[in-house]
């Protein structure tokens, strides 16, 4: 072919271009609207000349980074500490407030679904319904009761206590999620165990429970995710700036000074607080991921 000829296949390309041209270019689009605040989070975390725009950086340090690891507080360009709180204790307190919750969610969960999935009950049908529709409730549609609730309980301002507050709002979903593992396990084997002396409790444990391991890892690790990333409860609930957590801790700075916003704002800092703050998402999801394929949702029996 001529180079007329491929000057004219070119310009008809452009002009007129073919669906698949078309897809790689809304992918493309997708793909830079994705990655480009990840490649600014990045540079910006080792950059020694952090700004807000996206650039390459002037020099690399780690400064930031080790910073956090050892209790650095936050700096602002001209060298004053623009809030009072270290982002190690943000990263402790979403610690706490994540562990409790998948311990709560675990324990509560398998019992209860483990019951659901063995008894024979009237009305279990609408239960598991309940729980569904429960699960699917805005957060912000119960900010109010559930307030008034922890004040009443005495528990605004205490982690373990709005982490047990945080793993109600995912119960429903991983009762669902459990069953379904539950359902898909054997009951002979349990006969087996009842033939051997074990009671039903311990039967449970010993026999059932490691069979159901998979939904075990599913469910903390959800659990675990939904309430490290928790952002409205803890808004509400935690009224101390030495108990935030890192979500909120983050929004503090951002708008610690309204009046001058970004202008007190060390990105660097901000930055790598926010690449630690995806570590363990990505270190989870890594090893739990052969397990979140395993997901069943069982079926609702209405009795």
């Amino acid at each position: 072919m001529s180079d007329i000829g491929k000057k004219k296949n070119l310009l008809a390309l452009v002009v007129s271009p073919t669906p698949t041209v078309l897809k790689y270019v809304v992918l493309l689009a997708i793909l830079l609207y994705v990655f480009l605040p990840l490649a600014w989070l990045l540079l910006t975390a080792v950059d020694t000349n952090p700004g807000a725009y996206l650039k390459l950086p002037d020099g690399l340090t780690f400064g930031y980074i080790w910073g956090i690891i050892t209790s650095k507080p936050i700096k602002s360009g001209s060298g004053q500490a623009t809030h009072p709180i270290y982002m190690t204790n943000w990263i402790v307190n979403s610690l706490v407030l994540a562990s409790v919750s998948m311990v709560v969610v675990v324990i509560c969960a398998s019992l209860a679904s483990y019951g659901l999935s063995r008894l024979q009950m009237r009305g279990k049908g609408v239960l598991m319904t309940i729980l569904l529709l429960a699960g699917f409730m805005p957060a912000t549609a119960k900010i109010l009761p559930l307030f008034r609730l922890c004040r009443q309980l005495g528990i605004l301002n205490n982690l373990p206590g709005i982490g047990v507050v945080v793993a109600s709002g995912s119960m429903g979903m991983m009762i669902w999620i459990m069953k379904g593992f539950f359902d898909n396990i054997p009951r002979d084997l349990e006969e087996q165990a009842w033939v051997y002396g074990y009671s039903r409790i311990r039967a449970l444990f010993k026999v059932v429970l490691p069979a159901a391991g998979p939904g075990l890892a599913v469910i903390a690790f959800l659990s675990f995710m939904r309430a490290w990333g928790a952002f409205t409860l803890p808004l509400v609930l935690i009224r101390k700036e030495s108990l935030f957590p890192i979500s909120i801790g983050i929004s503090s700075v951002l708008f610690a000074d309204p009046g001058e916003l970004g202008l007190s704002v060390d990105y660097g800092s901000i930055a790598a607080l926010c690449i630690l703050y995806a570590v363990p998402s990505v270190v989870i999801f890594y090893f739990f991921r052969k397990h979140l394929m395993s997901i069943r949702l069982t079926k609702i029996e209405v009795r």
